[in-house]
């Protein structure tokens, strides 16, 4: 796993990214299906096994789902309530979208 993050954080300095986006890491709390998109009508492609620690590269707004970078299974998608690592999630999450014609009284 470690390895695979000083991997990303190379790319992403190489690549001009803000290493930390890139080297976002949480813990599963639960043995976890791993899907290939983000959403439960997703194809399950492996487990991810409580405890295991995992990087992340992007999570869908409110964190709802991770997509996950996983050594020793497939990369994919995991529902991100059952993972621990707020700030990690924080960090991979995009910012909401708001409204520049709109200001709320």
């Amino acid at each position: 796993m470690r390895l695979a993050l000083a991997t990303l954080l190379a790319g992403a300095l190489a690549a001009g990214l803000p290493a930390t986006a890139q080297a976002a890491e949480a813990r599963a709390t639960g043995n976890l299906p791993i899907r290939s998109g983000p959403g439960d009508f997703y194809r399950v492609i492996g487990t991810l096994p409580d405890g295991s620690f995992v990087g992340l590269s992007e999570c869908t707004r409110q964190s709802r789902w991770c997509r996950i970078i996983y050594d020793d299974g497939p990369n994919g998608w995991v529902r991100g309530s059952y993972l621990v690592g707020s700030p990690a999630k924080a960090r991979a999450t995009p910012p909401e979208f708001t409204n520049p014609f709109f200001a709320p009284f």
